[in-house]
């Protein structure tokens, strides 16, 4: 973000209230605006060494599961401060439906809850968009292999198997086969009643009728769309888009499908792309949800120039994004969207030109389960080209792998700086064998 967007924000009175995220990340936002953000954490990450630094007044340690108990302890924890409020911000899918709730009761502006649930339910949106014209891959409910099989057969092709509100690569399923379909539906039926606990997978109301959507009850079967994945950040107000930051994605073939091995920036976008189309596309695909304003992020597959939406939901790009587009001279993207909930829609500078695959940012995955005992990154940072190392796992963590838990083999990500027409796979490959991890079984 440019120093004149961080300095409005900054000497601003009050303070947004943000709904639920990672102790990493409320570090890391606490860091940049001291006393300007009010955390509402889940009482599981108390006593988490990423909060150490982040004192007592800035953290509101709550049940996310309970809208009530929440809204009652915001209120105390507010009333003595006498802070006034300035926007309310949710960086987590499974945050977002309290997120808009709260806000209602607090008088500030946040997407609606239908339109959010329409969002994470990945059948709902796919059918809010193919009436809308919108192109993104046909899809069915199925709660049973024959359903299942049925819809693999009648698409005469590959087709993927996914939660109905999951986020990442969670219990995803590209199957080529029928025997991959009945290996991957019995997957599901024994993964997701062991998810009934997990905030992405609670029952949410369902937009238009009076009944709840269990996430551990069904999954979504859809046609897979081949071709090279791209995310993107946009604000929209008025009718109008602009567009945050873009990038593409390599995915990490000898790992779970949905895996992503490394996020570059800017993307390489193949020949016949045109961003107008996208544009007009994201536009269509945000009212189909029933969105008239709000942050976004977006996951698309660009087949033939037409991008064809995988996922759509009101929150900024997550994972290792916002620190590559800063890394590579790009805009703050968290900056931006704590200014956008606080009501600034402003053009920011033109950015420098970058050639495609400037940089890019590699996960860094755990090799087996078990737990840390050591972990170091020196040879990775002594590395000219390197420009960042960030890990999510500490000496001492436990690691367990897909398919009983996706986010937990992440140990951290590294922000490089590419040659042009950059081998990344090679790059991984390299950053692996120099990244020093020694993990005990459980």
């Amino acid at each position: 973000m440019s120093e004149r967007s961080r300095k409005s924000h900054a000497h601003e009175p009050g303070a947004v209230v943000v709904v639920g995220t990672t102790p990493d990340y409320i570090a890391k936002l606490h860091r940049e605006h001291p006393g300007q953000l009010i955390f509402l954490v889940d009482c599981r990450f108390k006593g988490n060494p990423f909060l150490d630094g982040v004192p007592p007044t800035a953290l509101l340690f709550t049940s996310l599961g309970d809208l009530e108990e929440t809204y009652r302890k915001t209120l105390l924890f507010l009333e003595p401060t006498g802070i006034p409020l300035k926007g309310m911000a949710c960086f987590d899918c499974d945050s977002l439906l309290l997120a808009s709730r709260l806000a209602s009761r607090l008088k500030l502006r946040f997407p609606p809850w239908q339109a959010i649930v329409r969002s994470r339910d990945k059948f709902e949106s796919r059918k809010a968009w193919s009436a809308a014209g919108i192109a993104s891959p046909a899809a069915i409910l199925a709660s049973d292999l024959d359903h299942t099989l049925h819809f693999f057969r009648t698409q005469g092709e590959d087709i993927v198997l996914k939660p109905v509100s999951g986020s990442g690569s969670e219990l995803l399923f590209h199957c080529k086969s029928e025997d991959e379909v009945k290996r991957s539906v019995a997957v599901m039926e024994e993964q997701l009643p062991r998810r009934q606990t997990n905030p992405l997978f609670q029952p949410f109301p369902h937009p238009l009728q009076q009944s709840c959507i269990d996430p551990c009850r069904g999954w979504v079967v859809e046609e897979f769309i081949p071709g090279q994945e791209f995310s993107c950040d946009f604000e929209f107000q008025d009718g109008q888009i602009k567009f945050i930051r873009e990038t593409g994605k390599v995915r990490a073939l000898d790992r779970p499908f949905g895996s992503v091995l490394a996020y570059t920036f800017p993307p390489r976008y193949p020949s016949g792309f045109r961003k107008e189309t996208l544009q007009k596309v994201l536009i269509k695909a945000v009212g189909a949800l029933g969105f008239d304003w709000g942050y976004f992020m977006v996951d698309y597959i660009v087949r033939s120039g037409i991008p064809m939406l995988i996922e759509m939901t009101p929150r900024p790009g997550g994972d290792s994004i916002p620190d590559l587009v800063r890394v590579g001279a790009g805009p703050n993207v968290l900056d931006i969207y704590l200014d956008f909930v606080c009501g600034k829609f402003e053009p920011f500078p033109k950015e420098a030109s970058l050639a495609p695959e400037s940089f890019a940012s590699i996960n860094l995955f755990a090799p087996k389960e078990g737990r840390i005992f050591h972990l170091d990154g020196s040879r990775i940072t002594s590395l000219p080209h390197v420009k960042g190392l960030f890990f999510k796992k500490n000496v001492g963590d436990r690691i367990v792998l897909p398919p009983k838990d996706y986010d937990n083999r992440l140990l951290g990500y590294c922000i490089v700086a590419l040659e042009p027409q950059p081998d990344i796979l090679s790059e991984c490959h390299k950053l692996e064998e120099l990244l020093a991890v020694a993990i005990r079984d459980a």
